[in-house]
């Protein structure tokens, strides 16, 4: 039996293997029948290796041609996306799993938005702010009536002429007699208070040290606002025969003059209230009065509290306690210069009272302000005012501090300053002092130094 076997030029060769029972001839018949056989079958077969073979090879070309036109040909892009629309972020409404347990990722749930404010009424705008609106209020209606009453007071006419205008003060308020004396001192309280004199008050007594002399003390309204230690250590003493300490800062001695014998005697009715030494004297206070007295003093503490009834015009008495000179440490007066007929001449009497150098004269006055309408409304009311206080509250303190230094020998400004501004300038603050004969002179040294020298000699032609 023949098997064909491929070569490798891809034609079968047919291999016959003879049997061994045939003999040589009849192997050579039927290879020449195989032969025949196997070339017959074979032809077809090769005739369809050659169709496949064509066909692999277009096949195999159009493919290389296909890839060289791809590579040739750019890339076509892909078409652009379409842009992205961002959405806000919306959280799961799903805040709970299957078993009904809430997702350890979600977050809890946020409280509900509170209700919108109720809108404020009258009432509760009242409640919360009541203070400054009772505030702004009172301010509105003082600065109308101040304005109201300055309008109103500038068309009047002025009701005095000619010697009423320049009537000399004598210190003594024409509307004050002994039955009012003390029911016009309390009608004072609350203008002082408003007007912020009762606060100088207090700073003017801060300044009292050692020996005082109040100049015009009228009803003692500064007595309440001394230090009054220094008096106090020096009556227990007495009293109780001890030793002598070292006095506070204070006043050591105080002598009150005044010219009228009515405010006098309510001033010692008030030494009882404000003055510590003298509660303990109340009965023997209150039953003296100045009147009885032939020597208008009286004298309180071993003579280290007097009150005089006398004029400031005259010489003034020396200092309760004995001192080296004679000389008060510090002098106070309150309203003074313009209840008395000559105020330059007062001034030189007061410097001629207090310690050169370290003694102190201090005065809170009222007068001229900086405005001319404030100035105009004081001129057109002064006559009125001085009928009932018995002081010209329009005179130029200022000018009368500069008259009195340039004619008092010694005499000094310290300070000059007009507090409270809601007076407009109306009160003054004065502090001056008296220099020591060594002072004058090289003061007076300085200011022949300081004049220009005149030039004597002949001019010499060119």
């Amino acid at each position: 039996m023949a098997r064909a076997v491929p070569t490798s030029g891809n034609k079968p060769d047919v291999v016959f293997r003879p049997s061994c029972d045939s003999s040589l001839s009849s192997t050579r018949d039927r290879r020449n029948n195989y032969t025949r056989d196997a070339t017959s079958m074979i032809r077809p077969t090769r005739g369809i290796a050659r169709a496949a073979r064509s066909q692999w090879r277009l096949a195999s070309s159009s493919a290389r041609a296909s890839r060289q036109t791809t590579r040739a040909s750019p890339p076509k892009q892909p078409p652009p996306l379409p842009p992205r629309i961002a959405r806000p972020y919306k959280p799961s409404s799903c805040l709970h799993d299957r078993s009904g347990r809430r997702r350890a990722d979600t977050p809890p749930p946020s409280s509900p938005p509170p209700p919108p404010p109720k809108s404020d009424t009258l009432l509760t705008l009242w409640r919360r702010s009541w203070l400054p609106l009772t505030g702004a209020a009172l301010l509105a209606g003082f600065l109308g009536f101040y304005v109201f009453g300055t309008a109103a007071a500038s068309f009047r006419t002025c009701p005095c002429e000619g010697a009423c205008k320049h009537a000399a003060p004598t210190g003594r308020p024409p509307a004050l007699t002994g039955e009012n004396a003390e029911q016009f001192d309390k009608e004072l309280d609350f203008g002082e208070w408003w007007m912020g004199i009762s606060g100088l008050r207090r700073k003017l007594a801060g300044h009292a040290t050692g020996h005082v002399l109040e100049l015009a003390m009228g009803t003692g309204r500064n007595l309440e606002y001394y230090n009054w230690e220094p008096l106090s250590a020096a009556a227990e003493v007495a009293n109780t025969g001890g030793k002598k300490a070292v006095a506070p800062q204070g006043v050591m001695s105080f002598t009150g003059l005044d010219i009228s014998a009515d405010m006098l005697d309510v001033a010692r009715r008030r030494l009882v209230k404000t003055v510590p030494p003298m509660f303990s004297s109340g009965p023997m206070v209150k039953a003296s009065t100045m009147a009885d007295d032939t020597g208008g003093q009286l004298p309180y503490l071993d003579g280290h509290l007097r009150l005089i009834n006398a004029d400031a015009h005259h010489p003034l008495p020396p200092p309760a306690a004995a001192t080296p000179d004679s000389k008060y440490d510090t002098v106070i007066q309150t309203f003074g210069l313009c209840s008395v007929s000559d105020p330059v001449a007062v001034l030189s009497n007061l410097a001629s009272a207090v310690k050169p150098r370290t003694g102190r004269i201090i005065l809170l006055e009222h007068g001229k302000g900086w405005y001319g309408i404030v100035n105009g409304l004081l001129d057109k009311n002064a006559v009125k005012h001085y009928e009932k206080y018995g002081c010209w509250w329009n005179r130029d303190i200022e000018a009368l501090v500069v008259e009195a230094v340039r004619k008092t020998p010694g005499l000094e400004v310290v300070k000059l300053d007009r507090p409270n501004l809601l007076q407009m300038g109306t009160l003054v603050w004065v502090e001056l002092r008296v220099a020591d004969k060594a002072e004058r002179k090289c003061t007076e040294r300085c200011r022949i130094m300081a004049r220009p020298v005149m030039n004597t000699a002949p001019e010499v032609e060119a």
